[in-house]
């Protein structure tokens, strides 16, 4: 337990790796919202002018669709990333990665309603009630993941890791 607290397991873990990870995915995906706010999200403000509710509706909610695109484009390196880096799985990675669109697809729509709270409600910009919304989901994706996405199951008759039965 000691070696687990103050030795390499401490600095090399699971959970310092996740944090590493997942504040690399982070950024890469916050880099991909503002790159698509600035071009998609600015074509789609400019449709807000239509004589159609439902694509006056998209381009008033402009930064919810921007949120969507960038979210389908991100799961698979985000998946990637986490299944090498993190939780060192050795499952089939196109299985993982659809498991992982399972994972984040309701913490996806939670962020949506909270996003758009943000800028609605709260009245911020995308830019930073995305942030908010970020800092709210993280640790409900890193249990996601380590229960669900990259939990491979036991054989019949292997132990179980150590962390598990502590």
């Amino acid at each position: 337990m000691r070696r687990k607290l103050l030795g390499r397991d401490a600095l090399l873990g699971e959970k310092p790796r996740f944090l590493v990870v997942g504040a690399v995915n982070t950024l890469l995906g916050y880099l991909l919202f503002l790159a698509l706010l600035a071009t998609l999200g600015v074509w789609l403000q400019s449709l807000s002018d239509s004589a159609s509710s439902i694509v006056t509706a998209v381009a008033d909610h402009y930064y919810l669709v921007v949120q969507w695109v960038g979210w389908a484009a991100g799961v698979p390196v985000s998946a990637t990333t986490m299944r090498y880096f993190v939780f060192r799985s050795k499952g089939r990675w196109l299985h993982q990665v659809g498991r992982a669109y399972l994972v984040y697809l309701p913490a996806q729509a939670i962020s949506s309603v909270l996003l758009w709270l943000t800028v609605r409600v709260l009245g911020l910009t995308p830019q930073v009630g995305v942030v908010v919304v970020v800092a709210i989901t993280t640790v409900a994706t890193y249990l996601a993941h380590k229960y669900f996405t990259f939990r491979v199951p036991l054989e019949v008759g292997e132990v179980p890791p150590e962390d598990l039965l502590d």
